[in-house]
């Protein structure tokens, strides 16, 4: 879940640009102002508020453990492999399958898997979901 001192740092740094770009005018650090702010309202606030929302009025679950997603994220990344947690649970409303997506990890997490996995899930908006990864003997960001 996506913390509120993620939030903090991310307005701290567009409010860093945006002095910078009032004392020293310059378009780079005027559009990277603009391109932190609009991070923020179109993506991490979103998704802050969704983590909210699940946790205060949704439900648990359990979904059915699809696959885990693996990809090389190159070599430039010293994080190298990263792996998700695919899940899928039917929808109560529209009979749906739901897809649930865990935060990426750098540690494989498929030998510590079961057939299912805990999510807690706002079915009013089903990208609203917590996905619970305790089970894990390594920390998920």
């Amino acid at each position: 879940m996506l913390s509120l001192t993620t939030i903090i740092i991310a307005v701290a740094v567009t409010a860093v640009l945006l002095v910078i770009t009032l004392v020293a005018p310059n378009p780079i650090t005027g559009i990277m102002a603009l391109v932190f702010g609009a991070l923020i309202y179109f993506v991490l606030w979103p998704k802050y508020e969704g983590g909210q929302q699940a946790q205060a009025h949704g439900v648990e679950i359990q979904a059915a453990v699809q696959e885990v997603r693996h990809w090389n994220s190159g070599m430039r990344n010293s994080q190298g492999d990263k792996y998700e947690i695919i899940a899928l649970a039917p929808n109560p409303y529209n009979g749906k399958m739901q897809q649930f997506v865990s935060p990426p990890m750098t540690t494989d997490p498929e030998p510590y898997l079961q057939d299912t996995v805990t999510v807690k899930v706002d079915w009013s908006n089903p990208k609203a979901y917590i996905m619970d990864l305790s089970f894990l003997p390594f920390k998920v960001h």
